[in-house]
């Protein structure tokens, strides 16, 4: 009997030994491969680390894990409601200030309903240091704020608010604000790239009608109705719209070209006049307002506690004049009028008449290092030679001769003008100096006549004793 349960041992177990079942008292085991772990591990896993415990209905869990899951819900709920607050999400002083956001959030679209859109940007940026750009209602008043930026021309504010909100995490906030300032980077491109005349910053208030060029009325294609009878075999029509002049650099060189009587119409000269001394006084009103608003407190608006846009300096803002005029600065004109001017021309403020100083010299010397002034004029059978003190305005651009006999405006005396009235530089590079007349309600109708002046530079020393 020994024999065969020794051979029943043997048929069941290993080959070349037995089998014996393991002690269930041992609670952990060592694994015997190395790739299962260097040390002894429980033998249920399960059990000893908390799995296998059934939880469903009419199993109610134990006190100590009820409370355990009830802690790391309170830890997760602070940790999700800093992360709010953090991100802008959640934004106490917006709940604080709730009601004051609403107001304020009301009257600025009925402003901009109305075209009121100063009022509007003003009324949403009392309530924007309470605002976040990552919570719906915060979203809401600075795309507001940036549309009324966008409206009354603070473009640059404007597009840092929509970059701003393009990032919001309000998804209607932040696809209408990346819709907006695509469209505004479009107008740029279009104006500043493309340099397409219908997204000009100055839009022309009235559309222009070449007539000259129009055979059959309905070849011109217009969506505004056009009540006016035009004769087309008129040639007035012609001479008014081929006299027009449209840049500053066409005006420039019709006043180059207009050295001597007949090379150039006398309307269009005129008319290169009138378009450089619109462009001037427009860009001198601009240059005024700039000055003002730089002395001006700036009101810090911020977003995010970050300030919406910082105050920049008269000289970064300076940027004066339509499209194709710029007002040169004035340290810039005093720098470039130094030197000897010939008299060109002298033209007639009403469009009267133009006369040419061709074979009467009139010149004049301007040392602007030295500020002093020589000048030569013709009266009658006698020249005048006179040496002064100039002195200059750069504010309004305007030179006027001191301390000589019948002191006042350098082309006075030139003109056989008694009062001598000041003169404003409106144009000077370094072919040519453009005058007018400074004091407007001075000027009398012998003045009218003389209200343009064109100065062609020559060589120091042409004229002068100046070397």
């Amino acid at each position: 009997e020994s024999e065969f349960v020794t051979a029943l041992k043997q048929a069941t177990s290993g080959v070349g030994g037995s089998w014996s079942a393991p002690d269930e008292d041992e609670e952990s085991y060592q694994p015997k491969i190395g790739t299962w772990g260097a040390f002894p591990r429980p033998k249920n896993i399960s059990v000893a680390y908390g799995g296998g415990k059934r939880v469903g209905a009419g199993v109610n869990p134990d006190l100590e894990s009820r409370e355990r899951e009830e802690q790391n819900d309170l830890e997760a709920k602070e940790r999700l409601q800093r992360y709010k607050e953090l991100a802008g999400i959640d934004c106490v002083s917006e709940k604080e200030n709730i009601q004051e956001i609403e107001e304020a959030l009301a009257i600025a679209k009925r402003a901009m309903a109305r075209g009121l859109y100063g009022t509007a940007a003003s009324s949403i940026e009392k309530v924007c240091e309470y605002c976040s750009t990552n919570s719906k209602v915060g979203g809401e008043v600075f795309l507001e704020l940036a549309m009324a930026y966008e409206a009354v021309g603070r473009t640059e504010e404007a597009k840092t608010v929509y970059t701003e909100l393009s990032n919001s995490r309000i998804t209607d906030i932040k696809n209408n604000a990346r819709k907006l300032l695509y469209g505004l980077q479009a107008i740029e491109f279009m104006r500043d790239e493309v340099k397409a005349k219908s997204f000009s910053k100055k839009k022309t208030t009235q559309e222009f009608i070449d007539v000259a060029k129009i055979q059959i009325a309905d070849d011109y294609d217009t969506k505004r109705y056009n009540t006016a009878y035009v004769d087309l075999s008129k040639n007035m029509y012609k001479t008014l719209t081929q006299s027009v002049v449209r840049t500053a650099q066409e005006a420039r060189n019709i006043l180059v070209r207009a050295q001597y009587s007949g090379e150039e119409p006398r309307l269009k000269i005129v008319q290169a006049l009138r378009f450089i001394n619109r462009e001037f006084s427009a860009a001198i009103s601009k240059e005024k307002e700039l000055k003002r608003k730089n002395d001006e407190p700036i009101k810090v608006v911020l977003m995010n506690g970050k300030p919406i846009a910082t105050k920049k300096t008269y000289e970064e803002t300076m940027e004066t004049g339509s499209d194709n005029f710029r007002l040169g600065s004035a340290e810039q004109m005093r720098e470039t009028m130094d030197g000897e001017w010939r008299l060109q021309l002298i033209a007639d403020k009403r469009g009267d008449g133009v006369k040419y100083f061709n074979s009467t010299i009139a010149w004049q010397y301007l040392d602007t290092d030295k500020m002093k002034v020589t000048s030569c004029r013709p009266n009658g059978w006698v020249t005048f030679k006179e040496c002064g003190d100039l002195d200059f305005n750069e504010g309004l651009r305007e030179i006027v001769r001191v301390n000589l006999p019948g002191s006042g405006g350098i082309l006075g005396s030139f003109l056989q003008d008694p009062s001598a009235l000041a003169q404003q530089i409106m144009f000077v590079d370094s072919v040519l100096l453009v005058c007018r007349l400074a004091d407007k309600k001075a000027a009398s109708d012998e003045d009218a006549k003389k209200y343009f002046s064109v100065w062609r530079r020559v060589e120091k020393g042409t004229y002068s004793d100046a070397s």
